[in-house]
């Protein structure tokens, strides 16, 4: 692991075009909850992507210690988190949602994973639209190289962020962490998907509040214009990037499928599922299943009260 020599900088991205006092409070207990581990040195920026300043918000987040940061006018989705990385010094940046419940312990484990070619590492997630991030009840790999990353909670290289152009501007909030993906491999580093522990994802809350200036099918067709190697028929071809030939050959035989039988048969679950173990920093794919098949044994034969253990 690589160490972090001082305070550790932390861009959130929020939004509240409304001023809905429950996206208000997430994001207040959001912070709370990053803070709460006093020992984790960061330093955090919140930048408030709406239309309008929230003053109650900036006073509670002073109260943390986070810094509220709000431009004067509203900020798209790439706009909100590159004001954030324009504003950090530190080497390694993390970048979060304000939907995100992490320890400052568990973002120091992110960031550590960020040497050595790694441009971004993130973590397991209670949500997430790219199923192979979902934590599950099995257990997963520690550290793991998968096919791509979400956007979420993400610890980033400077060097790397930089190379790609920061996240990717043209896209309304769709395809952002697709394309940075891609640009993060096509520059030679890798992407690290990281269990550092339960981290809930309390659910799209930033985008959900979006509905007026988010266009996924405007943000496909330019996706499809930019990339039209990695397009086919609504589908990414996300075999292009997979890591390992078990991987990449789970993927083209989903990609192949029509999008209504692959979901209907469980196709890309299927995939997700076994990803992680495929992709695993140890062993080869052959061992990775085989784990992943004795610990699906040994949970079917453990009673389901004691199958999860008991949080205090």
């Amino acid at each position: 692991m690589s160490p972090i020599d001082g305070p550790l900088d932390v861009a959130v991205c929020h939004y509240n075009r409304h001023a809905v006092p429950d996206l208000r409070h997430m994001a207040a207990y959001a912070m709370a909850f990053l803070r709460r581990d006093r020992t984790s040195d960061l330093r955090v920026t919140l930048v408030d992507g709406s239309p309008r300043p929230d003053v109650e918000l900036a006073r509670t987040l002073e109260a943390l210690a986070v810094r509220y940061v709000h431009c004067g006018r509203e900020l798209s989705f790439a706009e909100t988190y590159n004001t954030g990385i324009r504003m950090t010094t530190s080497g390694t940046i993390v970048l979060m949602a304000n939907d995100i419940l992490i320890e400052g312990r568990q973002v120091r484990m992110l960031a550590q994973e960020v040497h050595d070619g790694v441009g971004c590492a993130f973590p397991y997630l209670s949500f997430s639209d790219y199923g192979a991030q979902k934590a599950r009840r099995l257990r997963v790999p520690r550290r793991c190289y998968p096919t791509r990353m979400t956007l979420n909670v993400n610890a980033f290289s400077r060097e790397a962020l930089e190379k790609v152009g920061f996240i990717p501007a043209q896209m309304t909030g769709c395809f952002n962490d697709v394309i940075l993906s891609i640009r993060l491999y096509e520059e030679g580093y890798s992407v690290v998907l990281r269990n550092v522990g339960p981290v809930a994802h309390l659910g799209r809350q930033t985008l959900r509040t979006r509905a007026t200036s988010i266009s996924h099918d405007a943000d496909a067709r330019l996706f499809a214009a930019e990339y039209p190697h990695y397009w086919r028929d609504g589908v990414v071809l996300f075999h292009k990037a997979a890591q390992g030939r078990a991987t990449r050959l789970l993927y083209r035989v989903a990609e192949r499928l029509p999008a209504q039988a692959a979901q209907r048969l469980g196709v890309w679950s299927l995939v997700w599922t076994l990803e992680p173990y495929l992709c695993a920093e140890r062993g080869t794919a052959r061992e990775g299943l085989c784990r992943l098949f004795r610990r699906a044994q040994a949970v079917s034969a453990t009673p389901a009260c004691a199958a999860e253990p008991v949080q205090r």
